[in-house]
């Protein structure tokens, strides 16, 4: 007879370890790991240090670490313990989830967010919740990189909201001691449509704060809150407006006022809304909330208002902006100039530039000069001396008089790639960096594999035109591919034997490239403005942002509207 020693290794505890070094060997030299394989932490496993590009802390997230059981293995589902979501509701840490699919060689990751807390309130008494992990939420080999640009930007939004919070405070303090020196405010509004208004501005200001902090930044800088004032409130009549409380500013965030007395105010109401027929605050504040949020969208897209700061884009507006104005400018029509230059007339023709708006009078409108001098500046610092088109200038290939003989087949392939390349990639940054909290809803794949872009060019039909697929796998796959080919050599419809690009479409599957793919959506453009007038990087970046924003609000104006939101 022997003693008897407990276990000192489970199946257990050998898939945790397997989990564990699974995730550290992929981050081992891109983040600096602290998980533990013992369960000594409750609720968490662990942290995991984000670094920056000369390897120091910039961020920092809570994981607890799971290995996927076998019957959801390449399923891209979890059943998460709602303690995780107990441990994130009860701290300011970013608690994420990482559930590793051995079968895959992949990392599922979910961030346990306030908005994820509350899609799920109805579950609390649960022991799991399944969750279900989209494309975006997978970490590999091939994206590590991507993947801890998402984490850093929770971080930083969480971190931008935790360093604001104290001077909403203090706000809300001075204005709380202000107004217990105040006589009650009137009013003849029921406590339910108070409470209803109330929602509404809660949402709409949350929202602004969280998701769209960017479109606050953009639209309303240096803005606290924005305030309601209502006029008419029944339950089949709404009139009300907005306005900007700035920061520092005592403004209450909620008034009544007389009817119509909006056109007497000295304080700046930027939007207003009138209805005899309705109440749509009083009926689902929060469908209204997303209303409003998607006319502010629209209203930044139509004014254009962010230049993204990137070669091919600053080359292309200033090259753009010359040409249309260079003669006003008193500069000679070239092919290309020197950045430096350029930098240098500007400063002399416009002393001030730099401090101040300056504009060129132009007609009847004033044009701006300072965006373009600042994209000069801008391509400098980026090492461009050179600046010229980024993609073939329009020539003089025919005798016809229309714009086809601008371009010949090759030209305009290579204008269209180049624009669209460029656009798609800068669009992804710009939305990862901008709304993080909308990767997945705004997602330039819309959630597929592959995106198709066919080009078909005519110089003797006088046409051009563009055809964009989207594709997912029928078999699960880790690939996210763009191409971009001319009708003319195109590898897709080669290698499926198709002479009319509509039946990749119509076909229950295509092949491409060793994979299978099954087309889900399309979009066209049978216009000549691909080859001139404003179709280039910046308007195409603004059409897809304007697309996918449609199609995200549609999703939640429609499930608001069916009282999932309510």
């Amino acid at each position: 007879m022997a003693f008897k020693a407990q276990v000192s290794l489970t199946d257990n505890s050998i898939k945790e370890k397997r989990s564990v070094l699974f995730i550290e060997n992929l981050l081992v030299d891109k983040a600096n790991t602290d998980i533990s394989t013992e369960d000594k932490k409750a609720n968490i496993d662990g942290y995991i240090e984000l670094l920056s590009s000369d390897k120091r802390i910039v961020g920092k997230i809570t994981v607890q670490v799971k290995t996927v059981p076998s019957k959801y293995e390449g399923k891209n589902s979890y059943p998460c313990p709602t303690s995780l979501f107990a441990y994130a509701e009860s701290t300011t840490d970013v608690v994420y989830l990482l559930a590793v699919d051995h079968s895959q060689s992949k990392v599922l990751f979910k961030h346990i967010s306030y908005a994820l807390l509350e899609a799920n309130r109805s579950k609390e008494k649960q022991d799991s919740i399944t969750l279900h992990f989209s494309n975006n939420e997978e970490l590999r080999q091939d994206n590590i990189q991507e993947v801890l640009t998402s984490w850093l930007s929770t971080c930083n939004l969480l971190k931008f909201c935790l360093v604001k919070s104290d001077d909403i405070l203090k706000e809300n303090n001075v204005l709380k001691n202000q107004l217990s020196n105040l006589q009650e405010n009137k009013t003849t509004l029921s406590s339910e449509y108070i409470k209803a208004i109330q929602r509404f501005s809660d949402t709409y200001n949350d929202l602004l704060n969280t998701t769209f902090l960017y479109i606050k930044e953009s639209m309303f800088p240096n803005t606290w809150k924005r305030g309601i004032a209502i006029y008419e409130y029944t339950d089949s009549s709404l009139e009300y407006s907005l306005y900007n409380i700035k920061n520092g500013e005592l403004l209450s965030p909620i008034v009544q006022l007389s009817p119509r007395s909006i056109f007497e105010l000295n304080h700046t109401h930027d939007y207003a809304s009138f209805s005899k027929a309705k109440n749509s605050i009083n009926e689902n504040p929060i469908l209204e909330v997303f209303i409003l949020l998607k006319k502010h969208i629209t209203e930044f897209i139509k004014h254009k208002r962010v230049l993204p700061y990137d070669t091919t884009f600053l080359r292309e507006y200033v090259m753009d902006f010359i040409t249309e104005y260079y003669s006003r400018l008193h500069l000679s029509y070239n092919t290309n100039y020197d950045v430096n230059n350029l930098i240098v007339y500007f400063n002399k023709q416009y002393p001030g530039i730099e401090k101040y708006p300056v504009g060129l009078v132009y007609g009847a409108k004033t044009i701006k000069l300072n965006t373009v001098y600042d994209a000069l500046k801008s391509l400098y610092n980026l090492g461009v001396t050179t600046l010229n088109r980024p993609y073939p200038e329009r020539g003089r290939y025919g005798d016809s008089g229309d714009v086809i003989d601008s371009y010949t087949p090759e030209t305009a392939f290579s204008k269209v790639s180049s624009v669209i390349y460029s656009t798609f990639r800068v669009y992804q940054s710009f939305i990862q960096t901008n709304f993080p909290l909308l990767i997945n809803d705004l997602d330039l794949f819309y959630g597929g594999n592959l995106i198709v872009v066919l080009f078909e060019y005519s110089y003797e039909l006088r046409m051009a035109i563009i055809n964009t697929y989207y594709f997912k796998t029928k078999e699960f796959s880790k690939e996210k591919i763009i191409t971009i080919e001319s009708t003319e050599d195109s590898e897709i419809l080669r290698e499926n034997s198709i002479t009319k690009q509509t039946e990749l479409f119509n076909r229950n599957e295509i092949s491409f490239r060793g994979n299978y793919y099954q087309a889900f959506r399309s979009e066209g453009l049978n216009d000549m403005t691909v080859l001139f007038g404003k179709y280039n990087c910046l308007s195409l970046f603004y059409e897809i942002l304007q697309r996918r924003f449609n199609t995200y609000f549609e999703a939640l104006v429609s499930g608001t509207a069916a009282g999932l939101w309510r």
